[in-house]
């Protein structure tokens, strides 16, 4: 009987044995393993304060503000190969934050100088006519400003006693040489032509043209008035007399303008004059229609520099600038003087040089510097040597070589992670030498 009853048990014991362990195989088979996180295979060297990075702690844990310390892992730290402030960012980091990179290129580098220019007159062009002899004005032929005159065309009759006794004084001369022209004495003639060629000067003197004195030989009268006319074509832009005027020697009568062809001034800021040079190219079209170009050519560049005040209560307020002249034809005048023209010069600042994006350089003020890529995950903030600067490029003399890649984009965030790491980096090794200095006993000091 209690064979019986211990059999059972070990039988009911056993059957136990099996459910459970059937159990337990059906629940490890339903269930798949768990594979690590790819942030659990990262190995984290130490926690850092996010507000403090000089606070680190093995640990996670809280600052006073209950933020968590930022785990710093081993593959963010630089390699004992890296320069300092190298830092090496994850493929999802680089695309969360927005870096981009451009290659460092081997072209040329040009720059647009733009600047205004106003249309003035062609200098020699400017005609003012001026009263020779005293007199009055009989018959005025142009009575108004602006308007347009041609080469040898009558401006105006002038009536004067002096002008008629030249007149007269011509008439005799020249009576006088027909009659002694044929004289067997050669005193008598030379005297006679000295005589009359003296009367014909003095009338070319008080502006009576070669034509004019052709016409009173032939008349053999004397004319009670005499034209004065234009020396060049274009334009009355001053009119400083009226009919029946009386007008004095010396007195300006017309200012005439040829602008057929005009100058244009433009200024250039003083950093821009070593980009200039004397028969370099430009376009410049108004303002109000900018799809009207010409094409022109820079004739001079002045000699003195200028200044252009932004505040005239200010005197700090100015910077200096070169002059610079322009050259166009304008005989459909569609160019009028005063106008202001949008004027840009194309100009070569470097060839076959080394460039970088004018985004990819940061500027200390004391230094320039650039965050190179270095198409592994790692990037280096290097100093550099820059150049001329051009069309939103800079020109590098030295720190890079073709083909080296530069960060374009974000460029800041990754120097102020360079500059961090760099500075912790320090840290550390400061506070290393501390406490290796610390252990070494004071008699290994004494030798």
């Amino acid at each position: 009987m209690k064979s019986t009853k211990l059999i059972t048990g070990i039988i009911i014991l056993l059957i136990g044995i099996l459910a459970g362990g059937a159990i337990v195989w059906l629940t490890g088979a339903e269930r798949p393993a768990e594979k690590p996180s790819a942030e659990a295979e990262r190995k984290i060297l130490f926690y850092r304060n996010p507000m403090n990075p000089e606070v680190t702690s093995p640990v996670p844990m809280k600052d006073q503000m209950g933020m968590d310390y930022v785990p710093v892992y081993e593959d963010e730290t630089p390699s004992a190969q890296d320069k300092p402030g190298t830092v090496r960012i994850t493929p999802e980091k680089i695309q969360k934050i927005g870096v981009k990179s451009a290659p460092v290129e081997r072209r040329n580098l040009a720059r647009t100088i733009r600047t205004v220019g106003r249309v003035e007159p062609v200098e020699d062009r400017v005609h003012v006519i001026t009263a020779k002899i005293p007199g009055w004005i009989e018959k005025l032929y142009v009575n108004r400003t602006d308007a347009m005159v041609g080469r040898g065309e009558k401006l105006l009759e002038l009536y004067s006693p002096e002008l008629i006794s030249a007149q007269e004084e011509y008439l005799l001369a020249l009576e006088s040489f027909e009659k002694v022209k044929n004289s067997p004495f050669p005193e008598a003639v030379e005297g006679s032509k000295a005589l009359l060629d003296a009367a014909r000067q003095r009338l070319r003197y008080w502006d009576i043209s070669d034509d004019q004195i052709e016409g009173l030989k032939k008349r053999e009268a004397v004319s009670r008035t005499l034209a004065i006319r234009s020396p060049a074509a274009g334009s009355v832009t001053e009119k400083m007399v009226v009919e029946g005027q009386k007008i004095e020697a010396g007195e300006e009568l017309f200012k005439i303008i040829d602008h057929s062809r005009v100058w244009v001034y433009g200024e250039v800021y003083e950093y821009e004059m070593p980009y200039i040079k004397i028969g370099q190219k430009a376009t410049l079209a108004p303002s109000y229609s900018p799809s009207e170009k010409h094409l022109g050519t820079i004739e001079h560049i002045y000699t003195h520099l200028g200044s252009i005040r932004y505040a005239p209560e200010e005197a700090t307020a100015e910077s200096r600038t070169a002059k610079v002249r322009f050259s166009l034809d304008n005989k459909d005048h569609k160019l009028k003087l005063g106008m202001y023209l949008n004027v840009e010069i194309e100009a070569s600042v470097a060839k076959g040089a080394l460039i970088v994006p004018d985004s990819a350089v940061i500027d200390t003020g004391i230094r320039k510097m650039v965050i190179v890529d270095r198409r592994d995950g790692t990037f280096e903030p290097r100093e550099i040597k820059t150049g001329a600067r051009g069309a939103e490029a800079w020109e590098v003399l030295d720190g890079l070589s073709e083909g080296d890649w530069v960060v374009t984009s974000a460029n800041f965030l990754v120097d102020s992670e360079s500059n961090l790491k760099a500075a912790v980096s320090s840290m550390g090794k400061k506070r290393h030498e501390e406490d290796k200095a610390v252990e070494t006993p004071p008699s290994e000091h004494r030798h």
